[in-house]
Parts: C-alpha cells; sequence; structure tokens
C-alpha cells in the first residue's frame, strides 16, 4: 500500500529568526522622538557580525512596528516549539518575549509604578491580579513617564487580550521549577521534575519573560531595561498565513498529541528502568 498525505498550497509554515543589523537606521530615527530619559531605555542595540544584538523590555515594543511584511516579535510559544525541534536553537543567547506580572506594586522599586500602572490596565479591561500575568510585547505599548525610573511605562493595547496574548500563570507564583516542555497556547514552563531546563520565578513584582542562554525560562528578572550583546530579537515571518490556517492548527495539534505520547512513553521506561536498577 502507498500513502501520502497532501498539504494545501496555500499553507505556509512559520519561521523564526533573529534581525539583521539594517533594521538600525530606521529604527534609531523612530526613537528621535521620545526624550534623553526614554531613549536612554530605548537604545541599546548594537551590531554583531550583521546581526541585530542586545535586548530589553523596552526596545522590542518601538521595534516591532518596523519589521518585515508578515512577520511579528516571537512569543515564548514559538520558541518552546523551536528549542524542542532544535534544542540549540539560541543557545549562548537570551530573547525577551514579554513580561511577567504578578502584584500590584514591586519591592524592586524602580518597577514599583510600573507594575502599579500595568495592573490598573488590566483593571480597567475586567481583568485581575488573583493569578500571576504573562503578558506578551503584542499586548503593549509604550508611553513616556518622567516618573518612572526608565522615562516609559507600560499600556495596553487595543489587541489587548486574555487568553490570547495574555495568560494567568499561577505556575509562576511557585519556587523554581524543572520542566520540558511548554504549554503550547500560553508558552508557560510544564513543571516535569525529570526535565533539565529550569524555570525561574518570584513571589511579588513586575518582571521579564525570557528565554535564556540554557534554554530555560526567566521570569524572576527585575532588571526590565539590562541589556548585552548576548540578546537577540527574534522575530516569526510568514505569520499571518500559519495562524488563519486550521489545517495547519490541526496539523499542529497532531504533532503535539504525538509528541506528548512519545515523552510518556519515554518516562514511563525511564521509571521502569530506574525501578529495576535501585531494587534492592
Amino acid at each position: 500500500m502507498q500513502r501520502i498525505t497532501l498539504m494545501p498550497k496555500e499553507v505556509t509554515f512559520p519561521e523564526l529568526s533573529t534581525l539583521e543589523f539594517g533594521i538600525i537606521e530606521t529604527y534609531n530615527e523612530a526613537i528621535k522622538s521620545y526624550n534623553e530619559k526614554a531613549r536612554n531605555s530605548l537604545n541599546i542595540f548594537s551590531n554583531k557580525n550583521g546581526e541585530l544584538a542586545e535586548s530589553n523590555c523596552f526596545a522590542p515594543i518601538v521595534l516591532r512596528q518596523y519589521l518585515p511584511k508578515n512577520s511579528r516579535l516571537a512569543t515564548m510559544v514559538d520558541l518552546g516549539r523551536a528549542t524542542e525541534i532544535n534544542p540549540s536553537f539560541l543557545k549562548g543567547f537570551y530573547s525577551d518575549t514579554g513580561l511577567t506580572l504578578r502584584t500590584n506594586g514591586d519591592s524592586h522599586s524602580p518597577n514599583d509604578l510600573l507594575a502599579k500602572k500595568l495592573t490598573k490596565e488590566l483593571k480597567s479591561r475586567g481583568i485581575n491580579l488573583k493569578n500571576p500575568k504573562v503578558i506578551y510585547f503584542d499586548a503593549l505599548d509604550l508611553k513616556q513617564d518622567n516618573n518612572s525610573d526608565y522615562g516609559l511605562v507600560y499600556i495596553l493595547n487595543e489587541r489587548a487580550k486574555l487568553g490570547e496574548n495574555i495568560f494567568d500563570a499561577p505556575e509562576l507564583m511557585k519556587d523554581n521549577f524543572n520542566f520540558k516542555t511548554m504549554d503550547s497556547k500560553t508558552g508557560i514552563p510544564i513543571e516535569n521534575k525529570q526535565g533539565n531546563r529550569t524555570c525561574y520565578t518570584r513571589k511579588d513584582g513586575l518582571d521579564r519573560f525570557c528565554l535564556v542562554r540554557s534554554s530555560s525560562v526567566v521570569s524572576d528578572f527585575r532588571g526590565l531595561v539590562y541589556s548585552n550583546d548576548g540578546g537577540r530579537v527574534v522575530v516569526v515571518s510568514n505569520a499571518e498565513s500559519v495562524a488563519n490556517s486550521q489545517i495547519f492548527s490541526d496539523y499542529l495539534k497532531s504533532l503535539e498529541e504525538e509528541r506528548n505520547r512519545q515523552v510518556a512513553e519515554i518516562d514511563k521506561k525511564y521509571s521502569e528502568a530506574r525501578a529495576i536498577l535501585t531494587k534492592k
């Protein structure tokens, strides 16, 4: 018997990539409209062998509007899929995807105003902080504010929506935990004691939601403006056509089910082998 699965011609697959440095000219022109205090938080990018290097939790939001057509900033969902397909993807680098907000205010004083204002923004949309929130860059815009240590505060834009680019994240209130995979909708790591990756957490405030050099996830780093040349802005191309394809969504679902089946099978074999080896 011969068999072949046909994929429609109109279906295109997403591609993750870092940005070339050439985009910097347009970006630098754009940030001239900000005052000096805000520009200090935005003027971060450097050239690393023709690649746009560095990242923080402000600059990608401005850069977003100058991305190539049909491209968007990567979320942790995208980075999670990429690192499962190729564990060496972004090894040695870090990439910011958004924010983690746990409380109305922050014990780290530079973030206190931003946490309070963002909590107020959520409340105005009928979203409470009963659970911590992961808020992706897609939901955020920036507003200048001289009362902010960064010269900027976050506001929710018209795309901001709970369940789409804002997610409940009760998992991120627990202590640091190991994981292997991330939730395919939210990008939040799924605890697995046998996992070789770590999700770092803390109990209050506003933090980065960031994939770091070891493919672990940081949700406890308070330095929103900090940047170094290990940072990369990752974008997804062919984003719209994939998002609108029900066939592709079904295909991804079947892949996820098969992945989960194989992971469960491996975990079972591991447990059985361990039980035999440790049996007295």
